[in-house]
């Protein structure tokens, strides 16, 4: 049986200590959305933040969230919001409420409910947004103990090559990836790869624009480069 929901929802904007450029974009901040669903006696929150390039934006979140309101209020599993909001932002700020609003009906952690062993520490990487090679370089320096990051790339390609010689020069000892954000044209990927591996990057992602060719994830192996098509 179902219980009814009560469901909160309010704008966040989230601004950045400095604006962080990728190809063709400059973020200064997010603008998210917050849900909080409550029983009467236990609540949820999560948030959720879409993706520009498919325009999926904080009012058109608030929007979604308006528009199935009634169908959330009702009490979902989280298997049965997948029918209820399209995947993006808005879902993914109501997933994670009913996520943490089950965690705390049952007592439970919510990597015990999902099936999963307890977490430990993993490597993650710390993002360099695109900016001057020699501040790139310094700002990696800064980074400190990390021991993976990647680079954000704009599709200038001497330019990107100078940015990851740079890092690489200031840390030998990090793993490497990059990421072009749909910036290059596929006659570049020769000189960009061959760069990378000069660089001893480990990934290169998302070189080439979305939905006009194939998009591919380029993954080093110690003698040569295998594709994968991106999912």
């Amino acid at each position: 049986m179902t219980t009814a929901l009560t469901l909160d929802v309010k704008a966040q904007r989230l601004d950045f200590k400095a604006p962080f450029r990728i190809s063709g974009y400059v973020f200064e901040g997010l603008d998210c959305v917050v849900a909080t669903l409550s029983d009467g006696t236990h609540s949820g929150r999560g948030e959720g933040d879409g993706v520009y390039y498919l325009d999926d934006r904080q009012p058109h979140m608030l929007a979604e969230l308006e528009r199935t309101r009634a169908a959330i209020e009702a009490g979902p599993t989280r298997e049965e919001l997948r029918s209820i909001l399209p995947a993006g932002g808005a879902r993914n700020a109501v997933d994670a409420a009913l996520w943490e609003l089950e965690a705390k009906r049952s007592g439970k952690p919510v990597w015990e409910l999902a099936g999963l062993e307890a977490p430990k520490p993993v490597v993650t990487t710390f993002t360099l947004g695109a900016d001057d090679p020699a501040k790139m370089a310094q700002a990696a320096v800064v980074f400190g103990p990390v021991r993976a990051i990647k680079v954000k790339l704009t599709g200038d390609l001497d330019l990107d090559i100078a940015r990851v010689a740079a890092i690489r020069a200031a840390r030998p000892d990090v793993w490497l990836g990059v990421d072009a954000n749909q910036g290059f044209a596929i006659n570049e990927l020769d000189s960009l790869v061959a760069a990378m591996l000069t660089a001893k990057v480990s990934l290169i992602e998302q070189p080439l624009a979305r939905g006009g060719r194939p998009i591919w994830t380029a993954i080093v192996r110690p003698s040569r480069w295998r594709r994968t098509k991106a999912r």
